[in-house]
Formats: structure tokens, C-alpha cells, sequence
């Protein structure tokens, strides 16, 4: 078994202090060092508008100043990073708002992409596209639906529209094809919030374990080639509920991702946008907050693995 050690810690230390934004450094300081979630906390308002949504390339491939749906997930899984749950501070009262009274959502979900991501820079898979959003969407609509099921207020509109989502989304799992980019992870994370949050017998939970396990079973040994299909995309942990069936595949991917790293450096990201014909100076940018996002994801989950020799 591969171990990452601590000389290979260091040198992405070193990049990390370099070269990661003040968000991520907080990040990386917080879980590795000193830091404090107050720190992070602090950080986040600065990305945060009136609506309570997020903008200003919180998500390092969309610079649209704007709220969307997609950083109002991004948010909520940097809160969950930091075990941050409290639904009563003003960050978490301003997603709930914002995903409430937002016009970027329709009966299927909140919106994947929005217009304005056209007027500034992005990748190109954040051009607008209404017809893309119907399956693009189900990702952070799951992602999103079960955070609010699980810590929202049960009185709240709010909680009435994530139930009707979540739903809406079990319902039409047998006969969805197209799962976008994050659908079986955001049903995945949909699940465990829902079971966690004690209501099995309120959706079809059963049905809905069955039918992942063999999704993502099938994507992962299917697409192998695909780095989406990675089986650490859907598999943070020995605790998942797919590592039984997939432990070959996580400990052979666990290697390859201690090999894959460059030497003195960071994991480069495995995408570009628009061939690196447009904003290629924006990227550039984006590219090194991603590398400093990522490394401190990848060390976190070689640690859940125990593949951290520090």
C-alpha cells in the first residue's frame, strides 16, 4: 500500500503558501495547521451579495459576480469540510434565502447555469445553455435538496421546495439516462443526508440504495478512462456505502493518485477551458486556486485511507 509522506506534505505545503488564494490557504491552515473555521467564516462573507447567494469565482471556473445555485452548493460543501453546520449564522440564513426567492431554479431543480455567466469569464461548460440544465442540474439540486432536508427549517418554504425536489428526483430515477456531470454523486449525498435525517419511510429510500450501488458500480468500471468516473469521485472514505463492492478499484485509484503527483508540486487539474483558446488569462488564474482546492481534498481523503505517512 502507497503512503504519501512527509516530504511530499511539505512540497505541497510550500505550493500551497505560494501559490493558493486566502480562501484556500485558510482552508489548508485549518485542517492541516492552526486555523480556524472564524477564519474561513470570514473569508466566505467577502464572496457573499445582498441575495445571500455567492459569486465572484467562489467556484474558480465561473468569474460571473453573481449568485447561482451551483456556488451556493460550492459554499455548502466547504462548510461541510469544516464540520460548520450551524444553520442559524448569517452565511447559511443568506443560501437559505437566496435559494428560496431565486428565479434561477424551475419544477425540475435549481439551476446548473445561468445567462450572466456569459458576460465574464468561464469554462465553457458554463456557457448558458437551458436545454443543458435539465440534467445538469440534478446534481446540486440533490446536493442542495438533501443538505435543507437534513439541517433546514421543517416549517420553511424552503423546506417544502427541497422536499418536492427530492422527490421529483427519486421519481424519475428509474427512467433517467443523462445524470450530468454530478447527478449519481448528488443523489448519493440526496441518500445519505436523507437517511441520516430519519426519513426513510417519507421517500424511497430502499429503491434508491439499490439503484446507486449499480449505477455507480457501472460508471466506475465502465468510463475507467474517465476521469469523472474515478471511484474517488463518489468514494471519500472506508464508511461509504460503495467502497465494499468497488475496495479494488479505491485502493488501486488511491495509488495512482500518490504516483500521479508532479514532484515539488501539487496535482495538476485534468481540464482546460475552451482548449485554452479563450480567457487563458483568467485560467491561468483559475487553475492555480483549483490546484490548491483540490490538494487539500486529495490529502484529506488519503488521510480518511490512511495513506498519509506524516
Amino acid at each position: 500500500m502507497k503512503t504519501l509522506n512527509t516530504q511530499a506534505f511539505e512540497e505541497i505545503r510550500r505550493w500551497i503558501f505560494r501559490n493558493a488564494r486566502p480562501l484556500d490557504l485558510a482552508l489548508w491552515q485549518y485542517h492541516f495547521e492552526t486555523g480556524s473555521r472564524e477564519a474561513i467564516l470570514a473569508i466566505l462573507s467577502h464572496y457573499q451579495n445582498r441575495d445571500g447567494g455567492f459569486g465572484y469565482a467562489i467556484e474558480p471556473d465561473n468569474w460571473n459576480p453573481a449568485s447561482t445555485p451551483y456556488n451556493a452548493h460550492f459554499v455548502v460543501r466547504i462548510l461541510r469540510m469544516i464540520d460548520f453546520l450551524d444553520t442559524t449564522h448569517p452565511i447559511y440564513q443568506g443560501i437559505f434565502r437566496y435559494l428560496e426567492h431565486t428565479t434561477d431554479q424551475a419544477d425540475y431543480g435549481w439551476f446548473f447555469i445561468i445567462p450572466s455567466n456569459n458576460h465574464y469569464p468561464h469554462a465553457v461548460w458554463w456557457d448558458y445553455n437551458p436545454e443543458k440544465n435539465i440534467f445538469q442540474s440534478i446534481g446540486i439540486t440533490a446536493i442542495l435538496s438533501g443538505f435543507i432536508l437534513r439541517y433546514g427549517d421543517k416549517q420553511s418554504n424552503l423546506y417544502k421546495i427541497a422536499t418536492e425536489y427530492a422527490k421529483t428526483l427519486i421519481e424519475k430515477l428509474p427512467t433517467t439516462t443523462n445524470f450530468g456531470d454530478m447527478g449519481l454523486k448528488g443523489y448519493s449525498e440526496l441518500l445519505d443526508d436523507i437517511e441520516a435525517a430519519g426519513l426513510r419511510e417519507d421517500f424511497n429510500c430502499q429503491y434508491l440504495r439499490e439503484k446507486l450501488q449499480d449505477l455507480v458500480w457501472s460508471k466506475i468500471h465502465d468510463e475507467k478512462d474517465n476521469f469523472m468516473a474515478n471511484p474517488l469521485e463518489f468514494i471519500f472514505s472506508p464508511n461509504s456505502r460503495f467502497y465494499e463492492k468497488n475496495q479494488l478499484e479505491v485502493e488501486a485509484a488511491l495509488d495512482q493518485l500518490i504516483d500521479q503527483r508532479p514532484a515539488s508540486g501539487v496535482w495538476d487539474i485534468p481540464w482546460e477551458w475552451y482548449n485554452g483558446n479563450q480567457y487563458a488569462k483568467a485560467f491561468a488564474i483559475s487553475e492555480n486556486w483549483w490546484k490548491s482546492f483540490q490538494a487539500i481534498e486529495k490529502l484529506l481523503q488519503l488521510k480518511r485511507f490512511g495513506r498519509l505517512s506524516l
